[in-house]
């Protein structure tokens, strides 16, 4: 019985795994990792997000945002299985559970995912071929720190603060915090 508790789970574990409840679980490690629902400022902040890409791509069908992203990254001898709170692709839709080719991927910090996000997500999505940039948004104060891979290497911001605007170069948009941050109180 033990040994059933430690079983290293699969992709296809995953992606098949339902206990009934609408608990939802990311894949680290070979273990199911529970997930706990979003303050409101982390939906907000998700929202405002997805609202960016979309205006920045929507005369580039099929790109599109895409709100708690299955993902598929495989890391040194293991296949992990990650729910990110937003990415943008290019993918056709179908009725996959996971994006193969995600250009950017966000996730928004919370308290108890924080170390996650900056010290195993951010590795692992760096490994994906197609991903262009990865957004780090904290939902307790304004500060996002953007990460681009040019010509192969992948290069960080320092955190980005209080009215500041980036440039996004995989949506080709300056993107001001105060939209990123709108109606959150931030």
């Amino acid at each position: 019985m033990a040994e059933a508790a430690h079983k290293r789970l699969t992709i296809k574990d995953w992606l098949a795994f339902h206990d009934g409840t609408d608990t939802r679980y990311e894949l680290v490690e070979g273990q199911l990792v529970a997930m706990s629902p979003t303050i409101r400022r982390h939906g907000s902040i998700a929202q405002n997000v997805g609202s960016v890409i979309e205006r920045a791509v929507e005369d580039r069908p099929p790109c599109r945002a895409v709100q708690q992203a299955g993902l598929e990254v495989v890391a040194e001898h293991d296949r992990r299985g990650y729910i990110a709170d937003v990415i943008m692709t290019c993918e056709p839709d179908d009725e996959s559970r996971t994006f193969e080719a995600p250009r950017l991927i966000v996730e928004v910090l919370s308290p108890t995912t924080t170390g996650i996000d900056r010290k195993v997500k951010v590795p692992d999505y760096s490994l994906m071929p197609t991903v262009e940039e990865i957004w780090l948004v904290d939902s307790r104060e304004r500060w996002v720190v953007i990460w681009s891979r040019i010509e192969g290497t992948w290069i960080g911001t320092l955190p980005l603060t209080g009215g500041k605007t980036f440039t996004s170069r995989v949506l080709g948009v300056e993107v001001p915090l105060d939209r990123v941050y709108r109606n959150t109180g931030l």
